[in-house]
């Protein structure tokens, strides 16, 4: 989940079991099980779903993936609401990257960054 806040909402709502179970069998068309979160790190395998969730945040935005002129609300949200401790991003990683900061928190690991550039908050 590349939202601190999305994901707690996440575990929120898990806790009404009736209601979770009817939302992901209208939405998904089964149960979604949970699986804790992992943060986003160094390992290209590990940043697999990240990279999906955010070549399918930025469609569903109308947002290009590869070459983003903004955050989808997603990986936005932390920084808007401020979060302690939430997950930070940019549509733009070439800055990190000459920073010497992309391969940890820093880069998605989808070729060109496609923009997923972010990790842990304050």
């Amino acid at each position: 989940m590349p939202s601190r806040v999305a994901d707690d909402l996440w575990h929120e709502f898990i806790l009404y079991t009736k209601n979770y179970d009817a939302f992901c069998r209208r939405a998904f068309g089964r149960f979604l099980h949970h699986t804790p979160a992992v943060v986003p790190g160094d390992a290209r395998r590990s940043n697999e779903g990240l990279r999906r969730c955010w070549r399918h945040a930025c469609l569903e935005e109308n947002i290009d993936p590869r070459t983003p002129a903004r955050l989808p609300l997603l990986f936005a949200l932390d920084g808007k609401l401020n979060v302690s401790g939430g997950f930070r991003y940019v549509a733009d990683c070439s800055s990190l990257r000459r920073a010497g900061e992309s391969g940890s928190d820093a880069d998605n690991g989808d070729g060109g960054c496609g923009g997923a550039c972010g990790g842990g908050g304050d």
